[in-house]
């Protein structure tokens, strides 16, 4: 018999999510900002909570998954939130892209609750999270890791558990993030320089297959030699938000990340031209304007 588990944000993750683990056969109650994003869930035999602390006050193990520092503090410290629900032993997982110093709030504040905090992002696209593919990252007490391992193991393909202190999960998330924006930035000048030197898509995405064979260059790299940016499965506009937290862990480490910088201009600039809600693999179309190029025309025959 499985455990009861609450579950806030239903976003284009936390969805597919949720419904994993009703599959999976948890007693699941939900809570989203939206409501009616709950209504299938619901209709499957999920059960609405008024609000986070209702979600803490119905069960001992909490996910969240939400957009932003700001949001996981309002679910968590704001009127309503989980920490006025949470009980001794009660565990809360997150497993949004967040700071490192957020992490380091919840998990002090949880800690004079006699609570604990595992932060745990998430690697992988809607469509990974709609399969249970993930690959999960948590980090905080052990023992309270152990005890989600049955939670994560119906939502992703693999755990890595980083080590016992929350934020570090969190540091890891963004180095793994600066990886996607770093092979985005690349793609996006490498597919904008073969196509003014008069080579199709479809050839540098032969070479990408045989020389890079990883499913974030094949992937990113058809989507954007395509033009497939909708629907997002991450949006440009959050791309942002987490390229301006590598940034800043790059400064408190004073580690430079020059690529980061390249690659937060050209979001901004793509974010200034309407097209946030993009996936943020629209990186490229700022890269082909720059270069002279129409931002949605991939089209460029071959040369002899």
């Amino acid at each position: 018999m499985h455990a009861s588990v609450g579950f806030i944000g239903l976003g284009r993750m936390g969805l597919p999510m949720a419904h994993n683990l009703l599959e999976a056969g948890y007693y699941l109650s939900v809570f989203n900002r939206t409501a009616a994003r709950a209504d299938g869930l619901c209709a499957q035999g999920a059960t609405r909570a008024a609000t986070p602390q209702v979600v803490a006050e119905q069960h001992d193990i909490v996910l969240s998954i939400v957009a932003d520092d700001t949001a996981l503090r309002a679910i968590a410290f704001g009127d309503s939130g989980v920490l006025a629900g949470l009980r001794p032993g009660q565990i809360h997982v997150d497993m949004s892209t967040v700071s490192p110093d957020v992490s380091k709030e919840l998990d002090r504040q949880y800690r004079t609750k006699g609570a604990h905090f595992v932060a745990a992002p998430v690697f992988g696209r809607p469509e990974a999270a709609a399969a249970a593919k993930l690959w999960i990252c948590p980090a905080g007490p052990p023992e309270a890791i152990e005890r989600c391992r049955p939670v994560f193991e119906s939502l992703g393909q693999g755990v890595i558990v980083v080590g016992t202190e929350p934020h570090l999960a969190s540091c890891l998330k963004l180095v793994g993030n600066f990886f996607v924006v770093a092979a985005i930035e690349t793609l996006s000048e490498a597919l904008t320089l073969a196509e003014k030197s008069g080579l199709k898509s479809e050839t540098v995405l032969a070479l990408i297959k045989a020389l890079l064979p990883v499913p974030l260059f094949q992937g990113y790299g058809t989507r954007m030699a395509h033009n497939e940016f909708s629907p997002p499965g991450f949006a440009l506009r959050l791309g942002i938000k987490d390229v301006d937290l590598m940034r800043r862990l790059a400064d408190q480490a004073e580690s430079p990340l020059p690529l980061a910088d390249v690659a937060h201009h050209n979001l901004l600039a793509a974010h200034a031209r309407g097209r946030g809600e993009l996936d943020w693999g629209a990186l490229i179309t700022v890269v082909r304007e720059l270069a002279g190029l129409e931002p949605g025309d991939s089209s460029s025959p071959e040369s002899d």
